[in-house]
């Protein structure tokens, strides 16, 4: 047992209540100022002694030989249901309290799941699997992520706050100190659990199936079940599918209506993009959740895995410049937001929650609170990680400033429009960088004729470097273009082009080249398309030089 754990526990019980009453009532009501979902428990939910604490709690896992055997015996698995996973029984300690006959496994999928003997393991702990009625500060299924794709520690709990604030129904999040039989894990993310617990703050009925999406599986695969009267039967979700191919063949809502809650799934869809929630249901099919509300008869859509937002984890380099309207895998989102309706409400409800939710001070401010209440405790139980922590926030908090500016940028774009002269062309401006590493080398600045031009050092470490900018386009038929030389390798895999975003291009300049056009043909059939354009180098090795006068978008016949 850790020495300060008794005093710890003791500050923990008198600061809490007077936490939660500050947290809940002053962030997320003051600082968000959103509208917020309809509860249906009276007085602190379970667990509220944590969630809005001061203080952090100390978790001291013991696991037996045999446990830690069982454990370590099996990987992450291919379609990252928990349930599938092996578990122990293991005893755990909060300093005061030993709770005996907790069901535990390993958590996490391809990114974070980590070795129980020799690494920080995630771990998901379920205190009445086996022994009924036992709980954890009112708790009965709760998380302990390792973080290990966030190293600010930060994000699950500021994310999971905008969601709550968006309407959206999420499980709180805070930390805890763990050890894992006397050895000491560090920091760890603490998680309330998905189950019926957990419903009832937002569900008056909480019979129905709540289904977890694995990892990248689509709504018509065989989806587990974490909690439901009758877990067996899936009709709910074949009803969904079936609403969302009928709105998609209709361009109509009035199927979906029926069976999704569309104003939350639109909550939850914009919410991801605005924190550039790329491992999403939306952009991924990955991290959700879905509960059939028994009540209203519709699904209900919830977010999961918050570690990796506003671009800070291992997803896409740039996509703090994530489009407004993004390339969206998932199939309800992309029926939803595909059809006439659900794209004007999307594009309504983002604005919403730009102005009401995703506030720059007040996130940011948020960061800094977060930050100051874990860092006294990193100190402690992690010293020689402090600097890097540090500087972990401060480039999350670029991130949300350059998301924010991006947002303003996009949003003023769409209600201008995209105007052509009378030739059918536009200039194209707002021109950003972008690679694989961060590393590329570019700049801005006149040619040999005084004329601007996109100037690009290819990065040796990346393979593609390129210059980016975003226009909305209505239907038709268009033609990127522009001049451009170039001095690299006459090979087939370096070279400069132009293109959009997703799109191949059909010519290259390779070599030493002297100034030559290049151009890109493309057709817009939605009615109302967001397209990304790059002017691009391949190869490890040369540079390339884009005439900015001469770089332009034109409208065809």
């Amino acid at each position: 047992m850790e020495s300060n754990a008794m005093t710890d526990v003791t500050f923990l019980r008198t600061t809490r209540l007077k936490g939660l009453l500050l947290l809940v009532g002053s962030f997320c009501i003051a600082v968000f100022a959103a509208e917020k979902p309809a509860k249906t428990h009276s007085g602190p939910p379970p667990g509220a002694d944590i969630f809005a604490a001061t203080n952090i709690v100390r978790i001291n896992i013991s696991i037996p030989a045999s446990g830690m055997r069982v454990l370590g015996q099996n990987g992450w698995g291919g379609d990252g249901n928990h349930d599938n996973r092996p578990q122990a029984r293991a005893a755990v300690s909060d300093g005061t309290h030993v709770y005996t006959n907790v069901a535990i496994h390993l958590k996490g999928a391809a990114g974070s799941f980590r070795s129980i003997f020799d690494d920080r393991p995630a771990f998901t702990l379920n205190f009445d699997k086996f022994a009924p009625d036992q709980s954890f500060h009112g708790l009965k299924k709760l998380s302990l992520n390792n973080s290990v794709q966030d190293p600010t520690l930060l994000e699950e709990k500021l994310c999971r706050e905008m969601f709550e604030a968006a309407g959206v129904p999420v499980p709180r999040a805070d930390w805890a100190v763990v050890t894992l039989n006397n050895r000491n894990l560090g920091l760890y993310v603490l998680v309330e659990g998905f189950n019926k617990q957990f419903l009832r703050r937002y569900f008056k009925d909480v019979s129905g199936n709540l289904y977890d999406g694995g990892f990248c599986r689509e709504v018509n695969e065989d989806l587990a079940v974490n909690s439901g009267d009758k877990p067996g039967d899936h009709s709910d979700l074949r009803r969904l599918l079936t609403a969302t191919s009928a709105s998609r063949n209709k361009n109509s809502l009035s199927e979906d209506a029926n069976v999704l809650d569309v104003d939350r799934f639109l909550s939850m869809i914009a919410m991801e993009v605005i924190q550039v929630h790329w491992d999403g249901y939306g952009m991924n099919r990955n991290n959700y959740r879905i509960y059939h509300d028994m009540d209203s008869g519709r699904m209900v859509f919830m977010p999961h895995g918050l570690d990796q937002m506003f671009a800070t984890g291992q997803g896409p380099q740039g996509s703090s410049y994530l489009p407004i309207f993004p390339h969206l895998n998932g199939s309800v989102a992309s029926a939803v937001i595909g059809t006439t309706e659900g794209r004007a409400r999307y594009l309504q409800r983002f604005g919403e929650l730009r102005t009401n939710v995703f506030k720059l001070d007040a996130i940011t401010n948020r960061v800094r609170q977060l930050q100051a209440r874990i860092r006294p405790v990193l100190a402690q139980v992690r010293p020689g990680y402090l600097q890097h922590h540090d500087a972990a926030v401060n480039y999350l908090c670029r991130q949300i400033v350059e998301r924010s500016n991006s947002l303003d940028q996009q949003l003023a774009a769409k209600e201008r429009g995209t105007t052509f002269d009378s030739n059918g062309a536009t200039r194209l401006e707002g021109w950003r960088p972008r690679n694989n590493t961060g590393r590329g080398k570019f700049e801005i600045s006149p040619n040999e004729n005084g004329r601007k031009v996109l100037h690009i050092v290819a990065d040796p470490g990346s393979s593609t470097s390129s210059y980016r900018t975003r226009v909305t386009l209505k239907p038709g038929h268009y033609r990127f273009e522009g001049f451009a030389k170039t001095h690299c390798p006459a090979r087939n895999d370096a070279g400069a082009d132009l293109r959009i975003s997703g799109g191949t291009p059909r010519q290259a300049l390779r070599g030493e080249t002297d100034w030559s056009k290049l151009s890109f043909e493309f057709d817009i059939e939605d009615p109302e398309g967001e397209v990304e354009l790059v002017c691009e180098l391949k190869g490890t090795r040369g540079e390339v030089w884009f005439d900015m006068n001469s770089l332009k978008l034109r409208r065809l016949e």
